[in-house]
């Protein structure tokens, strides 16, 4: 069975953006410059990024476990590491962020947990996730002079920087009163928008407005069991813990680089901001080309960009040590969260070829695993 049409075309518009955003995240910075960066890169430093994305996957899964527990208090935080270590592989390597569909596939076939409850489970988390982005992306634009801002101009002449603080005062609010809707009123919602859908017509769109129908009971009553006081606290401290964490990894990665002077715990807020924004819009597999792009442009706002050669004239230059940086940051932690995967892969026998072809066809219609034959 082929992949639907839908994935084919948001896989090409992927492709493009990628190549796009690479082309211009390449564009004026001589290959010399980015080589000698990541000659002199200190191998020391590269250990403490790897060791706190590796706690980072340990802090999530506790966030999945709690959320799961919910409903299906027998989850354990083996399968939990498990499933989230392999489901975002395939987020980061499948285009169209098709890999999104992984883990409520894994959680069905592994723990019986239905699909419903872990497509609230990844919605929930999205949402948060959306929530931290334009918090980081608002303290950069609030912290920032606008002078530092006059290279993103717009077209018609606005600020991106002037765009970020909207995004934080109105995106924030928005994002919260979704949550907070889903949370308490998940049931009748979905129920609302199935009673849109009137059960009649071919018997073929009659079944699959009911496992439709069935997959949204799930979810909404899913969202509704995780508004426990206690769910919702640890969900929100693991939530802070997983961006704490992951923000320190920007002023490591500045030791190993030499670029200390202009990277710290402030200045890896607005960078790992941005860098979530370029990951939230089409991209090839990997965000290949759209994170470098969008790490350029943070580390740009914080001075690391031009001819200047800070290391000695026979230095690279900070366009090089920029594009360095995005590349290490990038592909170093792929290949550490490769590694958890491919452990895990093998651990639990879990074939990479069957996922990603039920991943890229989309996930099972129905809320149990499928039968033994």
């Amino acid at each position: 069975m082929a992949a639907p049409p839908h994935r084919w075309r948001s896989a090409a518009i992927g492709l493009v953006f990628g190549g796009v955003a690479l082309g211009l995240a390449l564009w004026g910075v001589p290959l010399a410059d980015i080589g000698m960066a990541l000659r002199d890169v200190n191998p020391t430093w590269l250990v403490i990024p790897a060791c706190l994305f590796l706690f980072q996957q340990v802090v999530r899964s506790v966030r999945q476990m709690a959320l799961l527990r919910s409903t299906h208090p027998d989850h354990t935080f083996r399968s939990s590491l498990s499933v989230l270590c392999v489901s975002f592989f395939f987020i980061n390597v499948l285009p169209a962020r098709t890999g999104e569909v992984v883990r409520p596939m894994l959680l069905l076939e592994r723990d019986n947990i239905p699909l419903g409850a872990g497509f609230a489970m990844v919605f929930i988390e999205r949402l948060l996730d959306l929530t931290a982005m334009c918090a980081m992306v608002g303290i950069a634009a609030v912290t920032l002079p606008d002078s530092a801002g006059e290279q993103l101009r717009l077209p018609g002449g606005g600020s991106a920087l002037t765009l970020g603080r909207w995004m934080a005062a109105v995106g924030m609010p928005l994002i919260a009163g979704v949550l907070i809707t889903a949370l308490f009123a998940g049931p009748q919602v979905v129920g609302g928008l199935m009673a849109l859908w009137p059960d009649r017509g071919p018997s073929t769109l009659r079944a699959v407005r009911r496992r439709v129908a069935s997959v949204g009971l799930g979810f909404g009553t899913a969202l509704s069991a995780k508004r426990s006081a206690g769910t919702i606290g640890l969900v929100l401290a693991t939530t802070l813990l997983t961006w704490g964490v992951t923000i320190a990894m920007y002023p490591a990665l500045a030791m190993a680089l030499g670029l200390s002077e202009f990277i710290g715990m402030r200045e890896g807020i607005g960078i790992l901001g941005f860098t979530m924004v370029g990951m939230a819009v089409p991209s090839a597999p990997g965000f290949a080309g759209t994170y470098e792009a969008f790490a350029r442009l943070g580390l740009a706002l914080y001075g690391v960009v031009g001819d200047t050669r800070p290391h000695g004239i026979d230095g690279p230059s900070l366009d090089g040590l920029a594009l360095a940086f995005a590349l290490t940051m990038h592909w170093g932690i792929h290949l550490v969260q490769s590694s958890t995967a491919a452990w895990f892969l093998a651990v639990d026998r879990l074939s990479p070829r069957e996922i990603v072809r039920r991943a890229w066809r989309g996930a099972p219609s129905a809320d149990s695993p499928p039968q033994a034959p």
